[in-house]
């Protein structure tokens, strides 16, 4: 990703952070130098990275993906909904139930057929 020095940005939340520069190195599995050549690199491998969120509370994967085009697949006749989806189609329906409901208390109600007794002989 052009534009991004991923040691910088690692150092700029070193320095915001509790930790002393030895500290972080240690929390990390490494030297204090080790520390200063993270803070150089602009590319890191991802497993140290993750580390590096983990002992910081921050996510740096976030840099990347922000120039990310998100693709979305189309959906197929049977794909999923989603939350805000699924919420919308309940919303419909209550609204459907609540409608039906109202029209079946408007409307008049059939009379019932009483059977006769039968005659006595």
């Amino acid at each position: 990703m052009a534009g991004l020095h991923i040691g910088k940005k690692i150092k700029e939340m070193v320095d915001k952070s509790h930790f002393t520069i030895t500290d972080f190195a240690k929390s990390i599995n490494l030297t204090r130098d080790g520390a200063y050549k993270i803070f150089a690199k602009e590319n890191i491998d991802t497993s140290q990275l993750r580390q590096i969120c983990k002992v910081l509370n921050h996510d740096f994967f976030a840099y990347y993906s922000k120039d990310v085009p998100v693709t979305k697949e189309p959906k197929d006749a049977y794909g999923y909904a989603t939350k805000d989806e699924l919420n919308a189609l309940t919303n419909v329906v209550q609204t459907l139930v609540q409608e039906i409901e109202k029209l079946r208390e408007s409307l008049p109600q059939p009379k019932t057929k009483t059977k006769k007794a039968p005659r006595k002989k």
